[in-house]
């Protein structure tokens, strides 16, 4: 573990980003709370979006993950929809969702025959997501349109799908809405079944943003809730809720032509280094070396080769003498621009920064 690194998880930004979501639509809200809550802790964001934002249903991607909010706060009065990982065929771990508010999305012909067969399965709610043509997960509408006369008896409490291209810029005809149209016939395919369904909900963090899908029962936030804007152009303008605070654990001037840490790295020019201890066991990206950031009001580049604790940073020769060991310093911090730039520098993607966070940097919690 770490103590003068740290990630600080500011709630308060992330009921403002809720309160602004729920401004867009009468829907009600599905917040994504998977992959740690995107980093930033699937437990405290599972309390504070129950308690403090009134969200009664959570989304994560495994029943591990909902077994563990549950295993930490019994007391949770909330429903956990597994989408992916959901075990529901193994008969050993299938249980769980008969014992506790945990609802498996089904999304394959032979998830859906265990829950129809299964006794200990006969009283969870039958959620469906369908396939409009991410290819993922999900039935196909002929799969759909062969399962409808077993669900007649039990409904289908929530219908679902995902888009695959919802962080472009929506037009008409584009693949969005080509999936939406597949949607609408899965509902008619269940309609002229017989079917009633109680739900629908098909739109994630893009096509909030852009206004699109929001006329189905949920929508289902993810990324949007913690951090960046997806679309490019830049249409949300929530706030980042992470901040990752380091320190300085050393400066040095390098002359150019010196070789700085492991393999041959060399120093193009005069400069100033500072140490930092994060190292690629701390955050999940080996693409950073080149990376340009700000450093205290200062211009740096992530220089070398990141290492398992360390990284160095290297400025201009004037800098030195303007920063010290033991200084604080920011990585990204609540303005969403921070961490997506420095994404953009990294190669990679803000999702990727978010959940590369590792368990040896703590999280502390503000409100603001």
């Amino acid at each position: 573990m770490r103590h003068s690194t740290f990630l600080e998880v500011n709630l308060g930004l992330l009921q403002e980003n809720f309160l602004k979501i729920k401004s867009f639509s009468s829907a009600k809200i599905l917040p994504m709370v998977k992959a740690d809550a995107y980093g930033n802790g699937i437990i405290a964001i599972s309390k504070y979006l129950v308690e403090q934002c009134e969200v009664r249903t959570l989304g994560c991607a495994s029943l591990g993950e909902a077994l563990h909010v549950f295993n930490q706060c019994p007391d949770l009065n909330a429903e956990m929809m597994v989408f992916s990982d959901s075990e529901i065929s193994n008969p050993e771990l299938a249980e769980a969702y008969a014992n506790l508010a945990i609802t498996p999305v089904l999304h394959q012909r032979s998830d859906v025959e265990a829950v129809l067969h299964n006794p200990v399965l006969s009283k969870i709610p039958i959620t469906l997501k369908i396939n409009t043509g991410m290819n993922r997960l999900g039935l196909s509408l002929d799969e759909l349109a062969e399962l409808a006369p077993k669900l007649k008896t039990r409904g289908v409490k929530h219908l679902m799908t995902h888009f695959s291209c919802s962080y472009y810029s929506l037009k008409d005809g584009d693949k969005s809405h080509r999936q939406m149209d597949e949607f609408k016939k899965a509902k008619d395919i269940l309609k002229n079944a017989g079917v009633e369904v109680k739900e629908t909900s098909v739109a994630n963090s893009g096509a909030i943003e852009q206004k699109f899908g929001m006329n189905e029962t949920y929508i289902r936030p993810g990324l949007m809730l913690y951090g960046p804007p997806s679309v490019e152009p830049r249409i949300w303008d929530g706030h980042q809720i992470s901040k990752l605070q380091t320190k300085i654990l050393k400066t040095f001037i390098v002359k150019k032509g010196t070789p700085v840490g492991y393999g041959i790295n060399v120093a193009g020019e005069d400069g100033f280094i500072a140490i930092i201890p994060i190292g690629y066991a701390d955050l999940s990206v080996t693409t950073a070396s080149g990376a340009e950031l700000m450093i205290n009001g200062h211009k740096a580049k992530i220089f070398a080769r990141v290492n398992m604790d360390m990284s160095f940073l290297i400025f201009d020769a004037s800098v030195a003498g303007k920063l010290k060991a033991g200084d604080s310093i920011e990585f990204w911090n609540h303005d969403n621009r921070t961490i997506a730039d420095l994404a953009i520098q990294m190669k990679t993607i803000p999702y990727q920064l978010m959940c590369g966070v590792t368990n040896r940097i703590p999280r502390i919690y503000k409100v603001k």
